[in-house]
């Protein structure tokens, strides 16, 4: 069988806790961690491409990029850490650096020397040494602790970028320099000076200057060091804000410190040195910005978060962003900042679904390398199912189970389970149903009904694992007890099971077929199960937290605690292949519907994405694989669709009243237009009649100018043929003379050299002489002297010696005199040469100047020529000008004519506009009858408010005499309140129908908007028809149980006023009564009152005369007495003096006073009673009072 390999296709997510995560390796490639692997993004094609981490490390502590950007480091932790250079170009590694001398297991800090050929690695604890690489040669260069004696963290080390042998580290209470000299590293003199020891978080050295580096602390601080020592403290991004990462750029620096802070410095001349220019906040990311990288081309700043966020921050436009606005843009999209808990895959959709203790649930979108969307909630989730439509998921969270739906733009639940922390949740592969984890206990539910179905208990611990079939009908669990069971659906009772202690089961699969069961566990072993018997089982040397078995079943894919992910043979043969991808435990995986893909996420807080590839090819057998044609549709809630609807119907309006605008500005930009082109005609018209007289001048011109130019050109001609003709006899004869003593010295050269070989040849023969007689001299000697054989051997040799010498001396002066006459000879023919050349040269020029007047002319002729044809182009164009005025004239007429038609048009439109006003006419004529309706009933309402009123005033009036009247007027009080309640009713449904009225109004003054465009107009009339005459009259009626309510208030109303009728009935019966028992006394009095009045006229009478007695004659008491009691007969009671009876009278007075007031109270209480029942007058008036007249006033 075939065994089929993963290639990474997409990661989501970042590595935040590593030193300098983010580079720009140009302007379009990004390079940071993942997992356990280094990406490089492109961020024009949206494609990543990935450098794995080494096998059996333990993730990725720290990154450097090369001065070049050609080379990238990766510093991993190990037993001994381990530093790998890869070539960015061909993705291969280049070097591996690793060394048991560093004392630690991370490498904290790395940085490039500004040559690329040396590598600066910070060690960690506890040795906390600073490495110094030559990479290329895989060898230290040198070694030196750069911690203190108290043995605080080195955070950061950093090469100066003009001076490549000296190196910076600063950490807690550390801020050291290194010199490198002849391959080791000396320690400097501290650059702070005495300044009393911080947490010195990170520095950065400035390129623009040689000696400068800016250090910043957990305070917030920034100081700035030239020359190895403190010049200034610069201003702080805020105050004790920690400073994370300090970037350098053209200008300045950029500074990133803790709540989401980002400051720019730039460059001033003052004392200051670096001003801070502005200061950003990334909101609602109010953590550490760790890295800054910024582009090539300074046009884009790229910063990483503590919670794994990426940022971009435009600098083209710095000056003109606002400090209080949101400034920043993701770089692709929003990952997790922990570890993600539930993971699960759709396959309807191209989608995956991620839940994390972060407390966020997000989809993404494989398929465009997208996150779709993302909600937070209030508790940590801890697994998560998606239904096979898309539409739907299931998420555990620590309080509840809930079932969502995925909207358009939000994730809505729909439904809750009282489960709490819900570890292990999947729908079946159908959809319809979906199994939950309750401790212990399985839980089967509907998912259209989400009703309990039922429970699968068996399990003695937690359950962590469930496989549904593929048909449904059948479910595999495992558990921490060690046990795995197989579950029939039909009777929620075990099938098969499988139990061994002390194993605590993480996953468990099936195959297709439900032949065999695969499950791994803490005890490092994967185990294959046959009808619930261990069959097969591998050690995996490492704990199994995840298995995947896709439906073709030809490989089985693991994933490790350590973060990778291993290919297993199918069937099980042991033998894998392994993938490093994630830095931490992988919780979840899943396999696409199609086996083409495989997700995997980890506590890292990654998800990953991976091709499934078959290494061999399954030759004969079917072609290459349909692509899956996913589904798009997504669910919209109601009352989102008719906001949208509501905003497109807005929208809408505006846009037809943009129209509307628009095509009023169009008509007097035509108009406008027309005006412009009238006056642009008359303007070209004497602009072309100008044009004319001054061609006619310019040709007059020309025609001179050609005549002047003709005569020049001959004289020219004439002249410079003269000039010609005498130059070529100069030259010639000059030529000729050259040539000659070219000739001669020829000759003499020839001569030296025949002179020479003879000289040669003597000195040859006079040599061959001197050789021949030496030589017979010494045959002789030698013949004569054998015993001095040694002696003569000796002066041979010297003599042999010198001769060569002599030979050699001779022919170097014979080579050095015939060098030095060649020399002579040829340098006095390459003057002769140069002047030739220079002759040769002169002549050249002189014919290029000819040639050039040659041109010259020719360029007469030509501009000559091109002001004929511009002259006939002018003619052309004045021609075609002309007729652009004939066809803009054409224009101006067809224009009119459409202008006319258009007021045609109005006008049918105005007539539109009346009948439509005609029809608003109706409408308000039915409006005022529909309100005429209503007022009878107000108007009903208010005279029973007056009477009731009045009642009341009357009640008030006699509530002495009528106590009973109390109770009455409170049943009256409750009554007038249920009318006021009616009318509140009444009001209501007025305020409604005058509502409809406002919208109808407002609906047709839209509708009145499109009069210009008879088919918006057409449409909209429609509309407003089917909005407002489509419905059916039924609507508008009241509903029966309203009818009934109404019917009996209307009842309880006619019953109220007939009571009151009839008490007012009585009312007035015992008002009347009381009327007239008071007219009777009334009677009474008068008649009293007019005895009364009689007797004291006779009374005055009777004083008078007896006062008449008294002035007419003498009185005695006897005769007075006598007198006034005999003419009076009947004063007998009157009292005997005129003092009493003035008394009498006035009390009679003061009473008579009384009465008439008593009266009047009387009279205007009946004539209140009267107006409110009026009863008829009577017949008779009673006679006014003696000494009164009618109106009531004393007679004096």
């Amino acid at each position: 069988m075939s065994v089929s390999t993963v290639v990474p296709r997409h990661v989501f997510g970042l590595k935040g806790d590593v030193k300098d995560n983010i580079f720009y390796i140009d302007d379009a490639t990004v390079i940071f961690p993942a997992g356990h692997n280094a990406v490089l993004y492109n961020t024009e094609q949206k494609v990543q491409k990935f450098i794995p981490g080494t096998i059996d490390t333990q993730g990725i502590t720290s990154l450097a990029l090369s001065p070049n950007h050609k080379y990238v480091a990766i510093a991993e932790k190990a037993e001994k850490a381990i530093i790998t250079i890869y070539d960015l170009h061909t993705l291969k590694r280049r070097k591996v650096l690793s060394t048991s001398e560093c004392g630690s297991e991370v490498y904290e800090s790395m940085a490039f020397s500004p040559d690329g050929k040396t590598l600066a690695a910070q060690g960690g604890a506890p040795e906390w040494n600073l490495v110094l690489w030559i990479w290329e040669k895989t060898k230290v260069g040198s070694m030196i602790k750069s911690t203190n004696q108290q043995g605080m963290p080195v955070y950061q080390c950093a090469f100066n970028p003009h001076d490549g042998t000296l190196i910076t580290c600063c950490g807690n209470q550390i801020f050291k320099s290194f010199r490198v000299s002849e391959s080791h590293l000396k320690p400097l003199a501290p650059m702070l000076g005495k300044r009393e020891p911080q947490m010195y978080t990170c520095h950065a050295w400035l390129p623009e200057e040689k000696e400068r580096v800016v250090v910043g602390t957990d305070q917030g601080e920034l100081l700035l060091v030239e020359g190895g020592e403190l010049k200034a403290s610069l201003a702080s991004p805020a105050e004790g804000v920690s400073i994370e990462s300090i970037l350098p750029f053209s200008k300045g620096f950029v500074v990133g410190g803790d709540m989401g802070l980002l400051s720019l410095y730039e460059k001033t001349e003052d004392k200051e040195y670096y001003k801070k220019t502005k200061t950003f906040a990334i909101e609602n990311n109010a953590v550490k910005v760790k890295n800054l990288a910024i582009q090539p081309g300074e046009e884009t700043l790229i910063c990483t978060l503590e919670n794994n966020q990426i940022f971009l921050l435009g600098l083209s436009n710095s000056d003109i962003m606002k400090a209080d606005e949101m400034n920043f843009e993701l770089f692709t999209q929003s990952f997790h900042s922990q570890a993600i808990t539930g993971m699960d895959c759709c396959i309807r959709k191209p989608l995956v679904a991620t839940c994390s203790t972060d407390m966020s649930v997000r989809i993404w979108n494989y398929q465009d390398r997208t996150l779709e969307l993302v909600k937070f909630f209030p508790e940590e989730s801890y697994s998560i199912a998606f239904h096979p439509s898309g539409l739907h998921i299931l998420v555990g969270f620590a309080d509840k189970l809930r079932l969502m739906n995925l909207l358009m733009d939000d994730i809505r639940a729909y439904k809750e389970f009282g489960i709490k922390g819900c570890r292990e949740c999947v729908f079946s592969h159908g959809g319809s149903y979906f199994a939950a984890v309750n401790s212990n206990t399985i839980q089967i539910y509907n998912s259209y009904t989400c009703e309990n179905v039922g429970n699968l208990r068996g399990h003695n611990g937690k359950v962590r694992s469930i496989y549904w079939a593929p048909d449904d009908t059948k479910l595999v669990s495992a558990g921490m007890d060690g046990a795995v069971y197989e579950w029939k659906l039909k009777d929620f009772k075990r099938d098969k099971e499988n139990v061994l202690k002390g194993c605590n089961y993480t996953c468990v699969v099936s195959t297709p077929d439900d032949h065999s069961i695969f499950a791994v566990g803490s005890d490092k072993k994967l185990k294959e199960f046959e009808d619930a018997q261990v069959s097969k089982e591998f050690d995996t040397a490492t704990v199994l937290t995840q298995i995947c078995l896709p439906l073709s079943g030809r490989t089985l894919f693991a994933a490790s605690e350590a973060g990778t992910v291993r290919s297993y043979k199918f069937p099980l043969t042991g033998e894998f292949q392994e993938y490093q991808c994630h830095a931490g435990p992988i919780t979840r995986m899943r396999i696409g519907f199609d086996d083409a893909l495989l997700f995997c996420v980890s506590e890292d807080g990654c998800l990953f994405a991976f091709d499934v590839r078959e290494k061999e090819a399954r030759g004969g057998k079917g072609g290459t694989k349909e692509a899956m044609v996913y589904a798009e549709e997504v669910l919209v809630t109601k009352s989102d669709l008719e906001e949208k609807k509501a905003r497109m119907a807005e929208l809408e309006t505006q846009v037809n009243e943009l129209t509307m605008q628009n095509e009023y500005q169009l008509r007097l930009k035509d108009l406008n237009l027309n005006e412009r082109i009238k006056d642009i005609t008359e303007k070209f018209t004497h602009e072309i009649e100008s044009d004319k007289s001054k061609f006619e001048l310019l040709l007059q011109e020309k025609n001179e100018q050609e005549m002047e130019y003709e005569e020049k050109l001959k004289q020219a001609e004439e002249r410079h043929g003269g000039q010609m003709q005498g130059l070529e006899g100069q030259y010639q004869q000059k030529i000729m003379t050259e040539v000659e003593r070219y000739h001669s010295l020829q000759q003499e050269k020839e001569l030296l050299n025949e002179k020479w070989d003879e000289q040669n040849s003597l000195l040859v023969e006079s040599h061959e002489r001197v050789i021949a007689e030496l030589t017979e001299e010494y045959e002789e000697k030698l013949q004569e002297e054998q015993l001095h054989l040694h002696r003569v051997q000796q002066e041979k040799g010297e003599r042999e010696r010198e001769f060569e010498e002599t030979k050699r001396q001779l022919e170097e002066d014979a080579d050095r005199e015939i060098e030095e006459l060649k020399e002579k000879y040829e340098a006095k023919l390459t003057q002769e040469r140069e002047i030739g050349l220079r002759l040769k040269g002169e002549n050249g020029i002189m014919k290029k100047k000819f040639n050039a007047l040659q041109k010259d002319i020719d360029d007469q002729k030509e501009e000559i020529k091109q002001l004929f044809e511009q002259k006939k182009e002018l003619y052309q164009t004045i021609g075609s000008l002309e007729k652009d005025i004939g066809g803009l004239k054409k224009e101006i007429s067809e224009r009119d004519e459409t202008i006319g038609d258009k007021e045609k048009r109005i006008y049918d439109l105005k007539k539109k506009n009346q009948e439509l006003e005609k029809f608003k006419f109706v409408l308000d004529y039915k409006i005022k009858e529909l309100k005429k309706q209503i007022e009878p009933r107000e108007l009903e309402i208010a005279d029973m408010k007056e009477q009731i009123k009045e009642m009341d005033h009357e009640l008030e009036r006699y509530h002495k005499n009528n106590a009973s009247l109390d109770l009455t007027i409170s049943d009256l009080k409750l009554k007038l309140d249920g009318i006021q309640k009616e009318s509140l009713v009444q009001r209501k449904h007025n305020q409604d129908l005058q509502s409809v009225i406002r919208q109808f109004h407002h609906n047709l003054h839209e509708t009145a908007q499109h009069i210009q465009d008879p088919k918006a107009l057409k449409e909209s009339v429609k509309k407003l028809y089917q909005k407002h005459c489509s419905e059916d009259l039924k609507a508008t009626e009241l509903e029966e149980d309203i009818q009934k309510e109404y019917n009996r208030q209307r009842e309880y109303l006619e019953k109220s006023v007939e009571s009151l009728k009839r008490k007012l009935h009585k009312d007035m019966e015992m008002h009347r009564q009381d009327n007239m028992r008071i007219m009777q006394e009334n009677v009474s009095l008068i008649k009293e009152i007019n005895e009364l009045r009689r007797e004291m006229k006779q009374s005055k009478q009777t004083q008078r005369s007896r006062e008449m007695d008294f002035s007419s004659a003498p009185k005695t008491p006897k005769t007075s007495k006598t007198r006034s009691f005999s003419a009076s007969g009947g004063l007998k009671n009157l009292p005997g003096s005129l003092d009493e009876a003035g008394r009498e009278m006035d009390i009679q007075r003061a009473e008579i006073s009384k009465l008439q007031a008593r009266i009047f109270e009387l009279e205007r209480a009946l004539s209140m009673h009267e107006q409110v029942n009026p009863r008829p007058l009577s017949r008779e008036r009673l006679p006014p009072m003696d000494g009164f007249t009618m109106d009531g006033n004393q007679i004096a």
